[in-house]
């Protein structure tokens, strides 16, 4: 798993994958499980959420964000 400055840059998204407009094509959770966002802070300090972005084409991206804009743990899910 990487680090990327942007969940467009992560080679799991395609190309041309579009999010959905908002207010419904994006949720963002607090990260609850501890030992979990301990590991994120093992990998950069400071606060992370989970982020879920819903596409035009009914599929999903997920990811963790850092307060600084990075994601990490980045993946396309087909429904």
């Amino acid at each position: 798993m990487q680090l990327y400055n942007s969940w467009k840059e992560a080679p799991q998204v395609p190309k041309d994958w579009k999010p959905a407009d908002p207010p419904g094509g994006l949720v963002k959770v607090p990260v609850r499980n501890r030992q979990l966002l301990a590991a994120l802070r093992h990998v950069l300090p400071g606060k992370w959420v989970k982020m879920y972005r819903y596409g035009k084409d009914g599929t999903e991206v997920h990811y963790f964000e850092h307060s600084s804009g990075k994601v990490f743990n980045v993946k396309h899910k087909v429904k």
